[in-house]
């Protein structure tokens, strides 16, 4: 194949993946732009093949390089947006939460294209916060390979980095020790190499190794351990982690996933320093699966955990874990227009408010693929009296 060629499938696929085509969790195993259109084919789109403006999308972004364009750059403008209602057991008034992420992909040649997110979040109350979710430079080595250089969604764990946007979410609210604070790696600054292969059987290996900075370990109210898991570019430890994902697909309509991560992190005390702080070890690990028996039904779980080992010098002597699971099960109806879902989730971590389990149930709408009213309804349990807060969602996602 052609370099110029696989320029065409890869602008389709990521066209596709973040246009209202619901592609998003093949491409986001973008390893090979043939990967995610042999996805969408057969069938195996989160969506169910609901993408009729994707389709359009993808297609006009791969005419444009297949049909020898002369021109050098190919810009394709994503991105996703909602506004979610929270009736919480324990707050006295509702309150409004809004998102907005816009995402910018830039094809530089036939061998380069540029990827960034920029999300700003806030609500009713004034609240705001603004950040770079991601962006990566990645260089197209060949058919089967990619390498991505920047600050990327971290490959260990599937949801954050396949799932997370709210449009593809089923359900108005992440699980259990999946969000900010939880039991997953989120983002990270580093190198990592993506890529996946289908075989004459028809099975399919997808994969991503990436070396990184790895997460920060601090200090919650002066007492446990709490790891930040978001990338940065300051890394003042010095310590690096390697780590990523293999993902096997025997049929096209089952995927099981295997993630591990090793290295090592040093305690940043802030004003408690009393000298240098022992490097203690760091794991990840973590199992995926999803099934789809049918075009209606979706199963899917995930599995995962980090652990900080101990370090007697240390201030903070003993070790810690975090670990979170979840099971979700979707099923369509009504001409594709209704989805009610049903997840289970636990997470457990040295800090209360992160430790409950949840049972969530949703009823969503879905107007157009990308556009979608989610109602959602979690009971929660937990020793903490916040986390075990009942809570009421209603969101509107829109995907563009």
């Amino acid at each position: 194949m052609r370099m110029h060629t696989l320029a065409a499938i890869i602008a389709a696929s990521l066209a596709a993946a973040m246009a209202p085509a619901r592609a998003v969790e093949a491409s986001a195993d973008n390893d090979s732009g043939v990967q995610a259109s042999a996805a969408r084919d057969e069938g195996v789109s989160d969506q169910g093949g609901a993408a009729d403006q994707g389709a359009q999308d993808a297609a006009s972004a791969a005419n444009v390089r297949a049909g020898g364009s002369d021109r050098p750059v190919l810009f394709h403008f994503a991105g996703y947006a909602d506004v979610t209602y929270v009736n919480s057991q324990d707050d006295d008034a509702p309150s409004v939460l809004y998102t907005l992420a816009p995402i910018l992909h830039v094809q530089l040649g036939d061998r380069f294209f540029v990827e960034s997110e920029f999300e700003m979040e806030g609500d009713n109350g004034g609240e705001r916060e603004t950040a770079v979710e991601y962006a990566t430079i990645n260089w197209l080595i060949n058919d089967q390979a990619a390498l991505v250089v920047g600050k990327f969604l971290s490959p260990a764990g599937y949801f954050f980095q396949n799932l997370h946007p709210s449009w593809i979410n089923r359900l108005a609210s992440v699980p259990a020790g999946f969000g900010h604070g939880g039991a997953a790696p989120l983002t990270d600054v580093g190198v990592q190499l993506r890529g996946g292969r289908t075989f004459d059987n028809g099975q399919h290996i997808n994969y991503a190794i990436y070396y990184a900075n790895g997460p920060r370990l601090g200090l919650e109210d002066m007492e446990g351990l709490d790891l930040d898991v978001e990338g940065s570019t300051r890394n003042p430890d010095g310590e690096r982690v390697v780590g990523g994902r293999l993902g096997w697909m025997p049929v096209p309509n089952l995927e099981l996933g295997v993630s591990a991560v090793k290295g090592n992190v040093v305690l940043d005390t802030g004003e408690m320093a009393m000298g240098p702080e022992p490097s203690r070890s760091y794991r990840v690990e973590g199992v995926d699966a999803v099934w789809r028996p049918v075009k209606a039904l979706e199963l899917r779980g995930e599995w995962i955990r980090q652990q900080v080992g101990a370090a007697a010098a240390s201030i903070a002597p003993d070790g810690a874990r975090w670990r979170a699971w979840y099971a979700q099960g979707v099923y369509r109806f009504g001409a594709d227009r209704w989805e009610a879902v049903l997840r289970y989730g636990d997470s457990d971590s040295p800090h209360g408010e992160s430790t409950f389990t949840q049972t969530a149930i949703g009823l969503n709408y879905l107007y157009r693929p990308h556009r979608q009213v989610k109602l959602t309804c979690e009971f929660n349990d937990s020793d903490d009296a916040e986390a075990s807060a009942d809570r009421l969602l209603l969101q509107l996602a829109y995907g563009f």
